[in-house]
């Protein structure tokens, strides 16, 4: 019996041993974040955040880690544009001059690698003197393939000890194909974020991680105040026009009376 006992008690502990040793794994492939952007007015993208126009306010901010490397990950939306901010936090010394982030972009919410298709990516030439590039790849079993239509824009920048990259992407593309991960509202995607330090793809990526992003539909308070806004707007510019016309018609008028008194 005392045998039986401890078989049970040892076939327990084992079951216990294995179900948490897989617990790690099952949660090492889970997206790092699922984001819910908001809306906000578009920022200007020149890898510099500026605080004074209080640009990226609105945007949902998550930190997140690329294996042991902390990022700030920011993400938002305005008209039929997602804007990403991405800004590492390193000692100067720690970055290489030939730093690279990307963002490889699945055709869906999947996180399974050959689901991911297109890549952004903003590779520094000189990171200390500003100096970058903004490439759009789709990705074809692994190989990175030049896209013969580039979409988006990125920049990015280094301020002191901060490096920061910032993108927009076309959220409905007018011209979707297979080089291109076609974003759509109310979907979510999956977006491996990588890091590397030389211009070699997939070779140069050093540290990834996977989060989710939902793309919202502008909501009807959004899309009314837009049009109340475009409405205001086509009063003024019209009213000015109406203005002016009458003021031209008014000094054609007066030239005329001018004109004919001294012919009198």
């Amino acid at each position: 019996m005392k045998k039986k006992g401890s078989k049970i008690v040892l076939g327990f502990l084992l079951v216990n041993f294995l179900l948490l040793s897989i617990l790690p794994i099952l949660n090492s492939y889970g997206a790092a974040a699922e984001i819910n952007p908001k809306f906000g007015e578009a920022p200007v993208i020149d890898g510099i955040i500026d605080d004074s126009t209080k640009e990226w306010k609105k945007a949902a901010k998550e930190e997140i880690k690329l294996g042991d490397l902390p990022i700030n990950l920011w993400v938002m939306q305005h008209g039929e544009n997602l804007y990403i901010s991405i800004q590492i936090d390193l000692l100067v010394s720690s970055h290489s001059l030939t730093e690279f982030v990307g963002l490889l972009i699945s055709n869906s919410s999947s996180e399974n690698q050959g689901d991911f298709i297109d890549a952004k990516i903003i590779q520094f030439t000189n990171i200390s003197t500003d100096n970058f590039v903004y490439l759009d790849y789709y990705i074809n079993n692994t190989m990175f393939l030049n896209d013969t239509e580039h979409h988006g824009e990125g920049a990015g920048r280094l301020e002191g000890k901060i490096s920061v990259y910032e993108f927009a992407i076309p959220i409905i593309q007018p011209k979707a194909n297979i080089q291109d991960a076609a974003l759509n509202y109310d979907e979510g995607y999956a977006f491996n974020i990588t890091y590397g330090d030389s211009p070699l793809y997939p070779q140069g990526i050093k540290k990834s991680e996977i989060v989710l992003i939902n793309i919202n539909s502008p909501s009807d308070v959004d899309v009314v105040v837009t049009e109340i806004a475009l409405f205001i707007t086509s009063i003024v510019v019209f009213s000015v026009i109406g203005v002016l016309f009458g003021f031209y018609i008014y000094k054609i008028f007066k030239l005329k009376e001018k004109m004919q008194r001294l012919r009198s």
